[in-house]
């Protein structure tokens, strides 16, 4: 088999997991788009939005440690399949949800189920390629999984339309179960010369001591710690910006109906997708840096949130829609972090590092969603109402935390290449 065939066949094995992270984008940005029938069918407040949106990225940081440690000793392959099969229970649940309890038990499964969807996938380009191609690649899977984040716009809004949101939710679950299957029989966790030295060898280890020695060389790193609070705030805002609050923004404020709130919705996981490849192509084989390519693009993406902090005089279509291409182009530099972040630690830290950077971003996501839930929740006169001041007010704290975060980026060290 010649190198190129070999290369080829590696690439087409990252597929189907990158499918599922596909379908992780599309469990974590579904909320927006379904957010009026939620809280009319769950009876919620916009604080309990926030939370049961939320929740699954609690729950998701939750476990990032402990798994990272276990794909470095153990492999993804099988954390994969496993925290997927509760992925899929966790969707049904939701989806047959009739109270605020059931659908936060689901969206926990749900959490614990996507966890490893994406950290899993950057692990299995770890193994199998080399490091300069890794920025690109994980560029690329982004911009895959954020398909996921554009099926929960406009197309998850035609479906709700066709047959309600608990069937759309019940037919994803379906989808679900096949990828895992399709994962099962075409993912290995390293080429074959190496799986049986690895099997043994991981076998004799001691998980538990191995875990936490590669936790603390993680964690004494100063550079980790700026990293995870860029992280935090980048993903933060955009998880909920473009997965919850936007919406809910564009039906109170300018009273845009579900279909139409579904195509503006697009425009996020579209400046996404396109960049995703650019800032990782940029990072790798152009500017050949990490550390400048990230503060940039957090920079612009303080930039691009700070117009919804003031309340837009008139609706402007296109304007609205540049703004959240804007925030979702500059904020898929999350790739370049993690390319950071694992050429600080040895490559046997990697699932390590990556996971440990994932918990602060999950960490983000969870934060921001409840904490501007309650916000805009005490800065709205009537229960089920949500004023135009404490929409600006919410993503006004969004600007200052981006802000902050790429100013924190300035003292990153990197590997110089």
């Amino acid at each position: 088999m010649t190198t190129t065939t070999k290369m080829n066949n590696r690439i087409w094995m990252l597929l189907p997991p990158s499918m599922l992270f596909l379908l992780s984008m599309f469990y974590r940005y579904s909320s927006a788009v379904i957010a009026s029938e939620l809280m009319h069918d769950l009876s919620l407040t916009a604080a309990n939005l926030g939370l049961l949106s939320s929740v699954f990225f609690y729950a998701f940081a939750l476990i990032q440690i402990p798994m990272g440690a276990a794909m470095d000793l153990f492999g993804p392959r099988r954390l994969i399949l496993f925290l997927s099969s509760m992925g899929i229970m966790g969707a049904m649940i939701f989806a047959l949800a009739d109270s605020f309890a059931v659908a936060v038990i689901g969206r926990i499964l749900l959490g614990f189920g996507m966890a490893s969807a994406l950290m899993g996938t950057y692990k299995l380009i770890a193994i199998w390629f080399p490091p300069y191609a890794f920025a690109t690649l994980s560029g690329i899977v982004g911009s895959v999984g954020a398909m996921g984040s554009v099926g929960a716009t406009a197309p998850l809004a035609l479906a709700v339309e066709w047959m309600g949101w608990r069937k759309a939710f019940m037919t994803i679950a379906l989808i679900h179960l096949i990828i895992t299957a399709w994962i099962y029989f075409v993912v290995r966790d390293r080429p074959e010369e190496e799986e049986k030295i690895d099997t043994v060898s991981s076998i004799q280890k001691n998980y538990l001591n191995e875990a936490l020695k590669g936790t603390r060389q993680v964690i004494q790193l100063p550079a980790f710690w700026l990293i995870a609070i860029a992280a935090f705030v980048r993903s933060g805002i955009f998880h909920s910006v473009s997965g919850l609050w936007a919406g809910p923004y564009l039906e109170y404020v300018y009273h845009i109906s579900l279909v139409d709130r579904g195509k503006m919705l697009m425009a996020f996981p579209i400046g996404y997708i396109v960049g995703g490849p650019f800032l990782g192509f940029l990072s790798d084989r152009i500017l050949k840096n990490r550390k400048w390519v990230v503060f940039m693009a957090l920079s612009f993406y303080a930039f691009f949130i700070f117009p919804l902090a003031g309340s837009l005089p008139h609706f402007y279509f296109i304007l609205i829609v540049v703004i959240f291409f804007g925030i979702g182009f500059f904020s898929s530099c999350m790739p370049v972090i993690y390319a950071n972040i694992k050429e600080l630690l040895p490559s046997s830290l990697s699932g390590t590092a990556l996971t440990a950077v994932n918990f602060f971003t999950m960490s983000g996501a969870a934060f921001f969603q409840h904490i501007m839930g309650a916000m805009i929740d005490s800065l709205s006169p009537l229960q089920g109402q949500m004023s135009t001041e404490a929409f600006s007010f919410a993503f006004g704290f969004c600007f200052v935390a981006a802000a902050i975060g790429a100013v924190v980026y300035v003292f990153v060290k990197e590997k110089r290449h």
